[in-house]
């Protein structure tokens, strides 16, 4: 059976080489988290991932699932995500005399996925992953995934276990061949909830093919296919009037897409993805050398260099063979890039000696190799003068609380101020003020359940009910 989606892939593949250059491939650009925050197609995954470092969040709102998706690549071949879902056609509990139980059912769970290998030549890309991988699996699958691009187009097609398998088209368990044990998938929950069942992973006596394919039509708009073998099993979706899901995501920009979707011919989906790459979008500094004078010793020369390039300087002390500097610094986003800056400004001040730092981001040590030996037998070169300073701030911020016992999302947008008094070097003043402009927290009705003394998000929800009173 697996046949008809293997052999008419390799034929295009081979026929499309001639007209085709390959672009596609773990690609930030072109490749985006599915609904359920997996880099794949509209519910189906695929065997792409970002690089190292990479992580997103992923909001879907679907019938009758909704969910939220926080997703992290660790490594090149790991992508691990944690989801928060409300069931819209699921009660919370059963009870009638509970006004929690009148709410959406709220569940959450965990997804890994792993790769086997990269693409190349005439090979596709093979990963395998584990859809809610614990606890009470409602979304529990697990899926062997090959994808394969050229130019414009990526195609993916795999196999799919658990939420994955329609019990349509499928065709025999490969596993079983090896044990019998891969023939039956447990159903019921072990002990409260929150444990791995290793039992249930890649177990079913049959499994469901899934296909599909991505194409970019232009740089920020890409249209998705798939064969959709979601079950309806255990998330009690409508029964489907097609297989096929058919999509299309727009590109706002590098990072911000918003995804709609036409799934299983029954309902409309909209997704709203944000992905960020850390190491492609760290500030870009150029060190730059400042104005000195002739007349300048080579310390002046050092702190005028290093203010230029935004590191104040607070301290700066001396032995015969190490300079130890005191510094303070709130623009730089990574200790790689302030050392480049001091030894950069060290160099050209025609300082040789080997460097201890002390560094500081405000008032919070952020980085020190200046120990108590050193601090004995050095000798201060100089030192800042430290006088009243008062800092502010003010600006606006969104405040969410999600899944109160009274509904599942509540929020505030406010405007907040910061202030801080520094009165001396190891005495400061804070104040943090709020004011909010709109908010729903006055709907928090519902009294707690006594679980004292760990009642902390019940108690601060009479903090935000009062928040202007």
């Amino acid at each position: 059976m697996i046949a008809w989606i293997i052999r008419p892939i390799i034929s295009f593949q081979i026929f499309s080489l001639s007209f085709f250059i390959f672009i596609y491939g773990d690609s930030f650009e072109y490749n985006i988290y599915n609904n359920h925050g997996s880099v794949g197609l509209i519910n189906m995954p695929t065997a792409r991932f970002y690089n190292e470092s990479v992580h997103g969040v992923t909001v879907y709102n679907g019938t009758p699932d909704q969910k939220i998706t926080l997703t992290s690549s660790p490594f090149d071949w790991m992508e691990a995500s944690f989801f928060y879902t409300n069931l819209q056609n699921r009660r919370y509990c059963l009870e009638t005399y509970d006004p929690v139980c009148g709410q959406d059912y709220k569940d959450k769970g965990f997804n890994l996925k792993l790769k086997l290998k990269s693409e190349e030549d005439f090979f596709p890309a093979i990963a395998i992953g584990f859809n809610d991988l614990a606890g009470t699996g409602l979304y529990s699958s697990e899926y062997i995934v090959g994808s394969y691009g050229y130019e414009n187009l990526d195609i993916h097609f795999g196999l799919g276990w658990g939420t994955l398998n329609d019990n349509n088209i499928t065709i025999k368990n490969p596993l079983t061949f090896i044990s019998n044990s891969f023939k039956t998938r447990p159903t019921n929950i072990e002990g409260k909830g929150g444990k791995f069942q290793p039992g249930r992973y890649f177990s079913s006596e049959e499994v469901s093919p899934f296909i599909g394919i991505a194409y970019s039509i232009k740089d920020n708009l890409i249209i998705k296919l798939e064969r959709d073998t979601t079950s309806s099993v255990f998330i009690n979706h409508e029964a489907p009037s097609s297989k096929f899901s058919f999509g299309v995501d727009y590109k706002i920009n590098k990072n911000f897409i918003v995804g709609f979707a036409h799934e299983r011919g029954i309902y409309n989906s909209l997704r709203l993805v944000y992905k960020n790459n850390p190491k492609s979008t760290y500030k870009k500094v150029t060190y730059k050398e400042s104005e000195t004078n002739i007349q300048d010793s080579k310390y002046t020369k050092l702190i005028k260099n290093l203010e230029e390039n935004g590191i104040g300087v607070t301290k700066i002390s001396e032995t015969s063979n190490i300079i130890g500097l005191e510094l303070t610094q709130f623009i730089h986003p990574n200790i790689g890039l302030v050392e480049e800056i001091i030894y950069s400004s060290a160099r050209d001040a025609g300082i040789n000696k080997t460097i201890k730092k002390d560094i500081k981001i405000a008032d919070l040590k952020a980085y020190s190799d200046i120990d108590d030996n050193f601090k004995r037998n050095a000798n201060t070169i100089y030192e800042r003068e430290t006088s009243r300073r008062f800092n502010t701030f003010t600006g606006g911020k969104f405040r969410p609380f999600l899944a109160s016992r009274e509904e599942f999302f509540k929020g505030a947008f406010l405007v907040e101020n910061d202030t801080e008094i520094i009165l001396r070097k190891n005495l400061f003043l804070n104040t943090n003020l709020k004011y909010s402009l709109y908010d729903n927290f006055s709907d928090f009705y519902i009294p707690p359940v006594d679980t004292y003394p760990a009642q902390v998000r019940s108690d601060v929800k009479d903090y935000y009910k009062n928040m202007n009173k």
